[in-house]
């Protein structure tokens, strides 16, 4: 009887990480296949007053640019941690683009009720044909892309992408 509930308790333990672990749907292509490719130009509303937000108006900046939705748990883990470090880095050169794979009430919502402090686009159609371009056609979130100054794709990161190893790739990348 043991045994089992030692079982039962680690298919409990396995299905929750998998859950948390990211809303991935299966990636049809490797997104390390976009490495060191130009960074697809975007042009989306803000969530906050529908001006653009477009990828061109951030070269010479290393942008992170983030995938996420209201409703994914890992997203909702992982955003805090954005929060922090687009505080701490905001001055050095960086900056982070959210892109709302929902509707902008919802995205807006979210955004207000955490304190985001970075631009966000939002659109579903929209932001699943950018998410599409940078190697993840599947909409799986969270969906993370780290772009150089030149515009150039130098990571990607699907799933939740801790605040501690962020900071470990931007002090890298920013040393340069």
């Amino acid at each position: 009887m043991k045994s089992n509930m030692k079982i039962v308790s680690l298919i409990i333990i396995s299905l929750s990480l998998l859950t948390l672990s990211s809303c991935d749907k299966k990636q049809a292509t490797s997104p390390t296949s976009t490495i060191n490719k130009n960074a697809s130009e975007f042009s989306l509303p803000s969530v906050l007053d529908e001006t653009k937000i477009k990828l061109s108006d951030y070269k010479g900046k290393l942008v992170l640019l983030n995938f996420w939705a209201s409703w994914c748990p890992p997203c909702r883990a992982e955003i805090p941690g954005f929060i922090n470090t687009q505080k701490e880095y905001n001055d050095k050169n960086f900056t982070i683009i959210g892109l709302a794979l929902e509707n902008k009430a919802d995205a807006l919502r979210y955004a207000k009720e955490i304190g985001i402090n970075y631009p966000i686009g939002h659109g579903i159609e929209t932001v699943h044909d950018v998410a599409s371009a940078y190697g993840n056609p599947n909409g799986g979130l969270p969906y993370t892309v780290l772009i150089s100054p030149e515009q150039k794709i130098l990571s990607v990161f699907s799933g939740f992408l801790s605040e501690e190893k962020l900071k470990k790739m931007l002090e890298k990348h920013l040393s340069k």
